[in-house]
This record gives structure tokens, C-alpha cells and sequence, in this order.
């Protein structure tokens, strides 16, 4: 079942793979995440930002190019949804939960059509623009003044300040990968551990 879950992933090569770049990238996960709930509560009145300042945040957003980042989130976020989309459709058609090759097949093709088109209308009825703006603005203005602002900006326009937005996801996928290869498996091991004691545990006793 989840190896043909993982393989529907696979097949849907159109959801291209997370960038990580600074920390508007947290803020707009979270902001998804809890898009139901802030939905029914009020909003608070948003702070006013100085046109100097909303300039500055303007061009620092599009240097780091977090539109295009906005963008790769958001496919991650579709992709997350995947297993969700599988299971609703075994709910409804258990036939198709089967090892035989035709509703491996048919299973597959359903997945991939589904999320082409979950995909294609997350994009069309949400503005990332309008996004950003609603994301990035406040949280940029609540933690930077106008002269931080600027020397951001200013680092960014350097040949250092590009190397680092260029290089950045190298970074981030470097680290997550010798992350996993170092944490897996000690904790594959400690599973192996867990399991080997709750067999034991299960064994009659005399």
C-alpha cells in the first residue's frame, strides 16, 4: 500500500522539489498550515509600514526571489497531500487496493490525474503575490528597522550576499542529506530495539 503511495509520488515529476531559503519560507508553511483556523478568528489591524520601508522589503524580496520560493512551497505542500489523495480513493474503490498489476496500473494513473488537477487549481485560485505581501511585510517590519533593511539589502547585492542566496539550497540539501545518512540509522536501530522488546513482551509466558 505505502510502496504504491511512494510510487504515485514518483509519477507526479510535476511537483518539483522544496527550496529552503530564509525565514519567509517557515512563515508561509505556518501560514497554510492554519489558514482554517485564522479563517474564523478576527483579524488584527495590520501595522502601518513607511513607503521607505515597504520599498526596501519589496526589493529584498525580490532579490532572494521568494515569489519563485513562494511557488516551490506550495508544490511541496500539494505533494504532502498525496498520501491523503490515495487514501480517500482506496476508500472508495478497495478494488483498487490490490497487488495485481492492472490495479497497480489503474490506481496510479487516478493518483496522478487527481493531483494534476489539485495542483493546477491550488495555483489558479491562490495569489502568491498577494500572499507574500499579506506574509512578508509585517513579519519583515516587525523584526528589522529601516536601516537593517538596508544593510540586508546591501548584503545582498554583494558578491557574497549572492553567492549565499545562489549556493543556499546546495546547503540545505547537503545538510539534509548527511543529516539522514548520520540519524537514520541509529534510529532504525533504536526501532529494531522497540520492536525486538514488544515481541518479547508478546510471547506467552510460562
Amino acid at each position: 500500500m505505502l510502496n504504491r503511495i511512494f510510487t504515485t509520488v514518483t509519477l507526479t515529476s510535476l511537483l518539483t522539489t522544496t527550496l529552503v531559503l530564509p525565514s519567509f519560507n517557515q512563515a508561509i508553511a505556518e501560514t497554510f498550515q492554519k489558514s482554517s483556523d485564522s479563517a474564523k478568528s478576527a483579524k488584527p489591524t495590520a501595522p502601518i509600514i513607511s513607503q521607505e520601508k515597504r520599498a526596501l522589503i519589496k526589493e529584498l524580496l525580490e532579490i532572494t526571489e521568494t515569489s519563485k520560493n513562494a511557488e516551490q512551497i506550495m508544490d511541496a505542500m500539494v505533494r504532502a497531500e498525496l498520501p491523503k489523495l490515495a487514501s480517500a480513493i482506496l476508500q472508495k474503490d478497495p478494488s483498487l487496493d490490490s497487488d495485481r498489476p492492472e490495479a497497480q496500473k489503474q490506481f496510479s494513473e487516478i493518483v496522478s490525474r487527481m493531483a494534476i488537477k489539485y495542483r493546477d487549481r491550488v495555483i489558479k485560485k491562490i495569489d502568491v503575490n498577494q500572499l507574500i505581501e499579506q506574509v512578508s511585510y509585517p513579519i519583515y517590519d516587525k523584526y528589522f528597522t529601516t536601516a537593517e533593511l538596508r544593510n540586508i539589502v546591501e548584503f545582498y547585492k554583494s558578491p557574497t550576499g549572492k553567492k549565499a542566496i545562489a549556493v543556499l539550497p546546495q546547503i540545505v540539501g547537503d545538510s539534509m542529506k548527511s543529516t539522514n545518512d548520520i540519524l537514520l540509522p541509529k534510529m532504525s536501530s533504536i526501532m529494531d530495539e522497540i520492536i525486538a522488546e514488544e515481541r518479547l513482551n508478546a510471547q506467552p509466558r510460562k
